[in-house]
């Protein structure tokens, strides 16, 4: 039954695998965000993200089983039922300190593959003008060279990340690292672009 009344609690510890992957994506955070400061229905959240509502709505039925987010109105429209949801908390933080390495590595490809599965979806719904960029690759990396490797990818998307132009599109950065199997030779490489454009 929904409770107008519901109010978050201050902070959300998430320590679950199935909370934190729901959690763990830029646009749910973003709804959170949002859901933290005051009710909203799907509708509403689509609006001020600037995008269509069935985009969205896999988001909001993902923070739902999780726990994230609660239904707290249903309003009669006239036209339809529509919903209004709260975040569960108005601060949420990924506490992994009791979890094994192995587990952290497993939910960190986890999380991507989520991000890729919903990329999936959500491209099939737009334009031919949206670019999509996708390399994989093998590479051979001394121990040294792995933190290094990792440093540099992360300063190119930071330098990327500040730059913010007005007229720029929004774009979701999907790099996963990890130990491949060992294979002779140099291996092959899949690159995939846009017709056209320079690697």
């Amino acid at each position: 039954m929904p409770n107008d009344d519901f109010a978050p609690v201050t902070q959300m510890v998430l320590t679950e695998d199935k909370k934190i992957r729901a959690y763990a994506h830029p646009v749910r955070m973003n709804i959170l965000e949002q859901l933290g400061r005051e009710k909203h229905s799907i509708s509403g959240i689509a609006r001020a993200l600037g995008v269509h509502p069935a985009n969205i709505t896999h988001h909001f039925k993902l923070l739902e089983q999780a726990g994230l987010i609660r239904l707290v109105e249903k309003r009669d429209t006239g036209k339809n039922l529509e919903k209004f949801y709260r975040a569960a908390a108005y601060h949420f933080s990924v506490n992994l300190a009791g979890e094994p390495l192995a587990g952290k590595k497993t939910l960190a490809l986890s999380i991507l593959h989520d991000s890729l599965t919903a990329a999936l979806q959500a491209v099939k719904g737009q334009g031919d003008e949206a670019a999509v960029f996708g390399l994989l690759k093998n590479l051979r990396l001394a121990p040294g060279d792995v933190p290094k490797f990792q440093a540099r990818l992360m300063k190119l998307v930071e330098e990327y990340e500040k730059r913010r132009p007005k007229d720029g599109a929004a774009y979701t950065v999907n790099i996963s690292f990890y130990p491949g199997e060992p294979v002779a030779g140099e291996g092959g490489e899949l690159f995939i672009r846009e017709e056209g454009t320079k690697p």
